[in-house]
């Protein structure tokens, strides 16, 4: 299993999609391939009550304190040999070489913002969805794209309610030794079903 860093940058990769052709495309796709083909476990952390919060108390209100609890998610994330790859609007994108690392991260961050949340003020919590799923991607030295970051985007944004974790069903096979799974229901994502488990963590 190739690790968890990129051989490239988005903007290279760009450029060499733009000059694709039918012509050169076998020998450039082996190219990239080679370069930043990974199969890596990918997280999707997306904020809990964005709009809510953001009409009750502004959007730079929101943000500051998005970005300080993110702040302290990183160094979390660091800790378990993560790379954040992306912090776009209210999300994170994390990748980890294998699911159990990543698991044990995203039960330390929901732990982190349970404790600081007891302590802040309603309109300082922050709370979080996360979704994890592990699989084929293109890693990039500031971003990934592929089936990897689809599926777990979609159980992080669209299936994981606020405080949970939930995992695909090959994470979950993965890792039903070390942490307690409950199966939570099937999901369709891109004509694909998809069996999704909760991680007990509290």
């Amino acid at each position: 299993m190739k690790k968890n860093i990129g051989g490239m940058s988005t903007k290279k990769f760009f450029g060499l999609v733009r000059g694709r052709n039918a012509r050169n495309a076998a020998a450039l796709d082996a190219r990239i391939n080679k370069a930043c083909g990974a199969e890596l476990t990918v997280v999707s952390c997306d904020s809990s009550g964005f709009s809510r919060k953001t009409h009750e108390h502004g959007i730079i209100e929101f943000m500051d304190n998005m970005v300080k609890c993110h702040d302290a998610l990183e160094k979390i994330v660091a800790r378990h040999g993560g790379v954040t790859l992306s912090d776009k609007a209210d999300n994170l994108m994390l990748v980890f070489d294998e699911p159990a690392a990543a698991v044990a991260c995203s039960i330390e961050m929901h732990r982190w913002l349970k404790k600081r949340n007891r302590t802040v003020p309603e309109r300082k919590k922050y709370n979080i969805c996360v979704g994890i799923h592990h699989g084929p991607l293109l890693r990039f030295a500031d971003d990934a794209y592929g089936p990897a970051v689809n599926v777990a985007f979609k159980l992080g944004e669209d299936v994981a309610a606020k405080d949970e974790l939930v995992v695909s069903g090959q994470v979950n096979e993965v890792i039903k030794k070390m942490f307690r799974t409950d199966y939570a229901k099937h999901t369709t994502i891109g004509g694909i079903t998809f069996d999704v488990y909760k991680v007990k963590y509290r």
